[in-house]
């Protein structure tokens, strides 16, 4: 009997050393799979953030001064022009109510404005304004001989987001049917 004993406890101790060993087994095991779902949540917020960055890198607007009719816009001092008239306006960042656009992405922005005049008496002067600074600018003098000019102008920005940019104006625009005078932009890619 006392060697039945001894084989048992000799039996007991192998089980113990080969549970030890499983459990051993399985902790390292259940370490594995706790990594993987990490590296899976990882994997899908990057994939969430990457689809996230990919419908808000569609930015663009182009909009005119005037929805209908035509008449002059006259300004002494600079102040934003609002283009009401909005003929695309991809993503919802160009506001006809104030006039600015909005960045919604950290990146690198076309913009372009086109400005028309019909008027003697008073200077066209438009600028290009990034967060109230100006940037850009175009201008034509008033003439009793050449009545009617127009001026453009455009540039490459880079934007953090909410910065805003707008067209200012001081003098006199002139917009029409033929909506001459315009205010375009789009994301060139985002940063």
């Amino acid at each position: 009997m006392q060697m039945e004993v001894e084989a048992q406890a000799a039996e007991l101790t192998v089980t113990q050393q080969k549970l030890s060993f499983v459990q051993e087994r399985l902790l390292v095991n259940i370490a594995q799979v706790e990594e993987l779902q990490g590296q899976q949540e990882d994997q899908s917020l990057a994939l969430q953030e990457l689809q996230n960055t990919n419908n808000v890198s569609k930015v663009a607007f182009s909009a005119s001064l005037l929805v209908t009719g035509e008449g002059n816009t006259l300004q002494f001092d600079f102040a934003t022009l609002v283009f009401r008239n909005v003929y695309t306006n991809i993503g919802n960042h160009y506001s006809p109510i104030t006039g600015y656009f909005t960045a919604p992405v950290r990146g690198v922005y076309y913009f372009r404005f086109t400005g028309h005049q019909t008027s003697d008496q008073y200077s066209l002067r438009l600028r290009l304004v990034k967060n109230e600074h100006p940037i850009i600018f175009s201008g034509d003098r008033d003439s009793a001989i050449d009545r009617e000019d127009s001026v453009s102008n455009g540039v490459v920005l880079y934007l953090e987001i909410r910065d805003v940019v707008a067209i200012q104006l001081g003098g006199e625009v002139w917009d029409d049917n033929y909506h001459r005078t315009t205010f375009s932009g789009f994301l060139l890619f985002g940063l």
